[in-house]
């Protein structure tokens, strides 16, 4: 009886199947850069993941001043890459900030994973400017 219970075990357990396991899912990068101009500063913070051949940004966040919320001004973004000597742009706004600016992306802000891109947030609170800037890579 053991030895038959165990053989309809081995059977059994021989017609398994073990499905594949899922896709990996695609890594999200995160980048950060901080700018300052005299005591005034900028953090810009991007995220993307990178798949089919595209780093797709995702979406980020700003904060500025010496303390965040006390800095009335705007933050300008831009998103470009390079191919050759041609620098194409795909993704700019200018937004109001009191300090701190959350962001996203449509969908198809795409850089080629083959291309140099970078992104920039440029902070002006009326008085002083920087601008903070991160590799998409």
């Amino acid at each position: 009886m053991k030895t038959a219970v165990t053989a309809g075990l081995v059977a059994l357990l021989a017609g398994v199947t073990v499905p594949a396991a899922p896709a990996q899912a695609a890594t999200i990068v995160q980048r950060t850069a901080v700018c300052h101009a005299g005591a005034y500063s900028g953090t810009f913070t991007l995220r993307y993941d990178t798949s089919g051949g595209y780093h797709r940004i995702m979406n980020g966040y700003t904060t500025s001043g010496p303390y965040i919320g006390d800095a009335v001004g705007k933050v300008s973004l831009r998103i470009s890459y390079r191919t050759g000597s041609t620098t194409h742009t795909v993704y700019t706004r200018s937004l109001p900030t009191t300090g701190s600016t959350t962001f996203t992306t449509p969908t198809g802000t795409d850089v080629p994973a083959t291309s140099v891109g970078s992104a920039a947030a440029t902070f002006d609170n009326g008085t002083e400017s920087c601008t903070a800037t991160v590799p998409i890579s």
